[in-house]
């Protein structure tokens, strides 16, 4: 059985992505960060045996990263905000999966394979960000799975706390893997610009 992992971003087009960061760094810089996380994770997960790479996007138009064209495993996004996006793409995917995003540098398959082991006796595997979001979710398919995203605050420091009670009072199981940061503003990308 291959483990699917789903890299949830926006086309890479200028000026779309990464709207808020872009304000701060501009639209080049922007583009280039997250074409370079989408080809370091093709690069960590290239060849690697029961592991297959899908891309949750929007829109419609395919893209070009610095390695190749990804025209292929492609699954297009859906849902009016995070959580519903989220959940349409768990009700294309019979199977266990993780969706992780396009701006966590620091991204390794060691974290990936910890991701998926959790799968194996837990319903849900979130991966924190110190911003008090999430990287990365997982969800097996061993038990039936409640709508976890309701009533969530977004993209506040409330995001994971939502999510946690949200599962917790559905009576699902859960467990973290590795903390990473995510890239959203402009001290988190001088910092990882600092590393480079």
């Amino acid at each position: 059985m291959q483990n699917k992992v789903f890299l949830m971003t926006k086309n890479p087009i200028h000026g779309l992505i990464k709207k808020r960061l872009s304000k701060e760094i501009g639209n080049c810089n922007s583009k280039r960060f997250t074409l370079l996380n989408i080809d370091n994770i093709q690069k960590i997960l290239i060849n690697k045996k029961n592991f297959k790479l899908f891309f949750y996007t929007t829109p419609t138009k395919k893209f070009r990263g610095f390695s190749c064209n990804f025209k292929r495993n492609i699954v297009l996004q859906k849902g009016a905000n995070i959580g519903e996006k989220i959940w349409y793409l768990k009700s294309l995917i019979q199977e266990s999966f993780i969706l992780i995003g396009s701006d966590i540098p620091d991204i390794n398959f060691v974290d990936l394979c910890k991701a998926f082991k959790i799968l194996r006796s837990k319903d849900i595997v979130i991966g924190p960000t110190y911003d008090r979001g999430f990287w990365l979710i997982g969800f097996s398919n061993k038990k039936s799975i409640i709508y976890p995203f309701k009533n969530i605050r977004w993209s506040t420091e409330y995001t994971l706390i939502d999510l946690v009670t949200n599962i917790t009072k559905n009576g699902n199981s859960f467990y973290f893997c590795k903390k990473l940061r995510d890239i959203d503003i402009i001290d988190d990308y001088c910092d990882y610009n600092s590393k480079v």
